[in-house]
């Protein structure tokens, strides 16, 4: 019976022994399980961290490529914007040029011509486009004539000016008559009695000094010796169609008569009867306002032309010439326009 008991004893050591390793076995599986499966998890976090950290990459190079792909259409819209500046400039430029050939002086162009019309004689013309201001003709345009009846349209001046301060009024007397009627007869009829009335009344120095002032400075206003340049009266007829004055220092503008004046001024001129000159040259295809001057030889016409081709000023101031050449020279310098 011992030896039985002995042996239950060592077969119960040898199955607890069997079990703990089973049990050991068994502990050493979980764990190696749970540590497979942490790495498991830990590897697959890592991999979702890589991808993570790859896709934040990838966004961070696309908004890094956005921004210079931003930084780049900057570029792109400035030197576009630079192309435009560039095309604008281009176009001012170009669309300068195009008025300067569009518009273009063509003293050289009739020269000749007008050489040959006034052969033997002594002439100086100004033509201007009273759109663009360009001068189209000009030979001897600074030349001082002996003015013949054209400074009386600087007598209209100041005549006006009167009126427009209050000086006088049109219904004023002035030579037997009054200064609406002599004013109308001094442009239209050409008369003398007038204008010399007014000077004699207002004194030659004083309405020389008032021209001067008003800029025409290559014209003289003096007891029998006027004096005038073919500038000063194209700067007159611009200033009278325009209805403003320039200072040429300061570049300010102020009224050069008022519109009422203006307007009765140019129509005097419309209807002034000396017309074998300019007018004549310019025929049916314009309307010609304009005064003349004639004097022993000089013969000179200053006038405003309104035409289908546009308007312009035209002056023509002759030394032993004729009518019929003026009116020649006017339809070649028309003709060319």
């Amino acid at each position: 019976m011992a030896a039985k008991h002995g042996y239950r004893f060592l077969q119960d050591r040898k199955c607890k022994r069997r079990r703990f390793v089973a049990l050991c076995l068994l502990f050493g599986l979980v764990a190696s399980l749970t540590w497979g499966v942490e790495s498991a998890v830990s590897a697959s976090h890592g991999v979702a961290d890589s991808a993570a950290a790859a896709e934040d990459a990838a966004q961070s190079d696309t908004q890094g490529d956005a921004q210079d792909g931003d930084a780049s259409g900057s570029d792109v819209a400035d030197s576009q914007s630079g192309s435009d500046v560039a095309a604008d400039g281009s176009t001012d430029a170009a669309s300068s040029d195009a008025s300067a050939s569009a518009d273009p002086d063509i003293t050289a162009q009739v020269q000749g011509s007008l050489d040959s019309i006034f052969a033997g004689a002594q002439y100086s013309v100004e033509v201007t486009n009273l759109k663009t201001g360009a001068t189209k003709v000009s030979i001897g345009a600074d030349e001082q004539f002996t003015s013949a009846s054209t400074y009386k349209l600087y007598i209209a001046y100041s005549m006006i000016s009167a009126v427009e301060n209050g000086t006088v009024t049109w219904n004023s007397s002035l030579n037997g008559t009054t200064l609406r009627s002599c004013f109308s007869d001094m442009i239209i009829q050409s008369d003398n009695a007038c204008p010399t009335a007014w000077l004699e009344k207002y004194g030659f120095q004083a309405v020389s000094q008032q021209v001067a002032q008003a800029g025409f400075s290559g014209t003289q206003i003096a007891h029998a010796d006027m004096r005038t340049t073919p500038a000063d009266l194209t700067d007159y007829l611009t200033r009278l169609y325009s209805g403003t004055s320039t200072d040429a220092t300061t570049g300010a503008t102020t009224d050069f008569m008022d519109a009422d004046s203006r307007a009765y001024l140019i129509q005097c001129m419309e209807s002034q009867i000396y017309r074998s000159g300019i007018p004549a040259g310019i025929g049916d295809s314009g309307t010609v306002a304009d005064k003349v001057g004639f004097l022993d030889g000089l013969l000179h016409d200053a006038a405003i032309i309104y035409t289908d081709k546009g308007d312009y000023t035209m002056v023509i101031m002759t030394d032993g010439s004729s009518w019929g050449a003026i009116a020649q020279a006017a339809a070649t310098i028309y003709a060319a326009l």
